[in-house]
């Protein structure tokens, strides 16, 4: 028998008092991007809190029912936590900062621009910020510092607006997120693995799906992701998600089209 070791990033979350305020901040930024916290491992810090049990449970209880799984914490013994609880957690090193949404001083129309942010600290990577009105795209650093609007090769791809669609003309590359939540998002191109797609309507991938695809984030259960060829990481209809291993082995690197039907997904070869 061997033991391999596996390195990952993950995203701690460090809760603060009084813990109602706090969650309106996760909130919030769950309403910027819906898939912020999907499938990503997550650290729940509250060292030097001396944090109650009970109030442990109350904060593991919020996170669960946003969809935010833990898989450690870190600053409470383990002969403190309950039965059912994440593990008791330590060591690590710190990465750089994880960008998150931010909304910014704007009014109610402006808040139709989108910002979103690649929840992967392991190396800098870009994310675009979609403007649902005008379609224009800013590149945006992981460290939330923005730079100038793209015009060079390694610029995010630029969307162009068809009513409530947008069409990226171009592969998606790794380390990119696209979020549109008014609507369909159509790639002409492939979408790299680590790349991320998030749209209130149904997903269309003219090339290989390797990435992310997160289709009817804005409640639509009749949403579908399309692709020329299923290699995805993860997938997902209106909060419905199956990771790469749960995908049908008969499917794979096969066009396809996933549905939501009965409170589950359905995997169909396209014809």
């Amino acid at each position: 028998m061997k033991f391999k070791g596996k390195s990952f990033i993950a995203i701690v979350l460090s809760p603060e008092q009084p813990f109602d305020a706090w969650f309106k901040e996760v909130d919030r930024i769950i309403s910027r991007s819906p898939g912020f916290f999907i499938d990503r491992p997550i650290i729940l810090d509250v060292r030097g809190t001396n944090i109650p049990i009970e109030d442990l449970e109350q904060l593991l209880d919020g996170l669960n029912e946003r969809s935010i799984r833990v898989m450690g914490i870190d600053g409470v013994s383990g002969t403190r936590l309950k039965k059912g609880m994440p593990p008791s957690f330590g060591g690590g090193r710190l990465a750089s900062d994880v960008a998150v949404p931010e909304p910014g001083n704007v009014s109610d129309e402006d808040n139709k621009e989108v910002q979103s942010a690649d929840a992967s600290a392991a190396a800098p990577s870009e994310t675009s910020v979609v403007n649902s009105k005008d379609g224009d795209v800013n590149g945006q650093s992981v460290n939330g510092h923005t730079s100038a609007k793209p015009d060079t090769e390694t610029s995010d791809p630029a969307p162009m607006e068809e009513g409530a669609s947008i069409v990226i003309p171009e592969p998606v590359r790794s380390g990119q997120s696209i979020l549109h939540p008014d609507g369909d998002v159509t790639v002409i191109g492939s979408v790299s693995s680590g790349a991320e797609i998030i749209a209130g309507g149904s997903i269309h991938i003219y090339g290989a799906l390797r990435g992310r695809a997160l289709a009817g984030v804005a409640g639509k259960d009749n949403a579908r992701i399309f692709c020329t060829k299923l290699d995805a990481e993860l997938v997902s209809i209106n909060g419905l998600y199956k990771v790469a291993d749960d995908f049908d082995a008969a499917l794979r690197n096969s066009p396809a089209q996933i549905r939501f039907e009965n409170e589950t997904l359905v995997f169909e070869e396209l014809n």
